[in-house]
């Protein structure tokens, strides 16, 4: 091979490497462009699991768990996380001196001394006639239960007739309360519930609590 052929095959070597070449640099500009481009959009971060966002739609549909319970014939409900505790019926001591009604006394809760309040008092609950003889009717008796509140700093206890569970109700399953309703006339029952064959009475724990500190002042 002489120096002639040597030379024209690199010419021609350059040659098929130059449109490469001459074609690199407007595809390297392209890449810049669409850098740019890319970092003045907007980041929508994703969700990695995007059946969360369902589930907490159905959450709030499905509104906040209640604990039902009864007083005497009237079924009642308080959000479940309101309620500190659900303990067996017990005794409370009386507080010499006090006069206000609603006030039933202390009572000895997991070791600690707190107030008694009677609900049924607040809400002109009167007794039915089957828990009136509880001695002739022990397996009433044996339903009844004390509920904790917990409402500011400290917890007050109240007495039930019974205690179903917590239910957690469509929030368009919640009614107005009607004016005859009870809790209705003082402002503590915030919705009604119908729940079986009965209507239940949707308490509002904060002015349910207020009502406790009222009767204990």
């Amino acid at each position: 091979m002489t120096h002639r052929d040597i030379a024209r095959e690199a010419g021609s070597a350059s040659d098929a490497h130059s449109p490469n070449s001459q074609a690199s640099a407007p595809a390297s500009a392209l890449h810049r462009q669409a850098a740019e481009l890319l970092d003045r959009l907007p980041v929508v971060p994703v969700d990695p699991a995007p059946w969360r966002a369902v589930a907490g739609n159905e959450a709030a549909a499905r509104g906040t768990p209640l604990l039902l319970f009864r007083l005497a014939d009237e079924w009642l409900a308080l959000p479940a996380s309101a309620i500190e505790s659900v303990a067996p019926m017990c005794g409370w001591h009386s507080v010499p001196g006090h006069r206000q009604p609603a006030c039933l006394g202390l009572v000895n809760l997991r070791g600690a001394l707190i107030p008694c309040v009677s609900l049924s008092a607040l809400l002109g609950v009167q007794p039915a006639q089957q828990a009136q003889a509880t001695p002739s009717n022990p397996l009433r008796a044996g339903t009844s239960r004390l509920l904790a509140l917990r409402h500011g700093h400290h917890l007050s206890a109240f007495p039930v007739a019974e205690v179903h569970g917590t239910v957690t109700p469509a929030r368009q399953a919640l009614g107005a309360v009607p004016s005859t309703a009870l809790g209705a006339s003082d402002g503590l029952a915030v919705a009604v519930l119908p729940w079986r064959e009965h209507v239940v009475g949707v308490l509002d724990p904060l002015r349910v609590g207020a009502a406790f500190d009222r009767s204990l002042a």
